[in-house]
């Protein structure tokens, strides 16, 4: 048991990365003026996203920064992570490719190929961390999930 950090529940941490990554980025690029092929790059580009003329009100303008912010710690997150992990994400979610298609993109059997996505899911939440506080997002979404025990 470790005396820093409380356990992980893998199983829901690995649920909340993959419905994050599915059904939180797209409304993150549509809100920040970007499109998905934009995370395709290993350098995202500095530019803001496009906008479409019309005078946002200041709230919109501050969410559309804070998405920008997000996607940029998506980008940074799944650009950062060890080689194989960041093939993997890469492929999963920013490419929407199936998980039969990234397996055989690897070259790694169907049981393998599980372990290491779980793997790299996981290896994106820590990682997740980090990169929004560096990206000064707010507020801070901690993708992690911890199991029950005593305090």
């Amino acid at each position: 048991m470790s005396l820093l950090f409380r356990e992980l529940d893998c199983d829901k941490t690995c649920d909340r990365v993959d419905e994050f990554l599915t059904d939180d980025l797209e409304k993150l690029i549509l809100m920040s003026g970007r499109n998905l092929t934009d995370l395709r790059s290993p350098s995202l580009s500095l530019a803001p996203g496009h906008s479409n003329g019309t005078n946002h009100a200041e709230a919109s303008i501050i969410r559309g920064l804070n998405a920008e912010a997000e996607i940029r710690a998506i980008h940074h997150t799944i650009y950062h992570l060890p080689e194989m992990s960041k093939i993997i994400m890469r492929d999963l979610y920013i490419y929407q490719m199936e998980n039969w298609q990234v397996a055989e993109a690897i070259r790694y059997g169907h049981t393998q190929y599980n372990v290491l996505r779980r793997r790299a899911q996981l290896f994106f939440a820590d990682s997740f961390d980090h990169w929004q506080r560096y990206m000064a997002c707010s507020p801070i979404i901690d993708l992690h999930r911890y199991k029950k025990g005593p305090e």
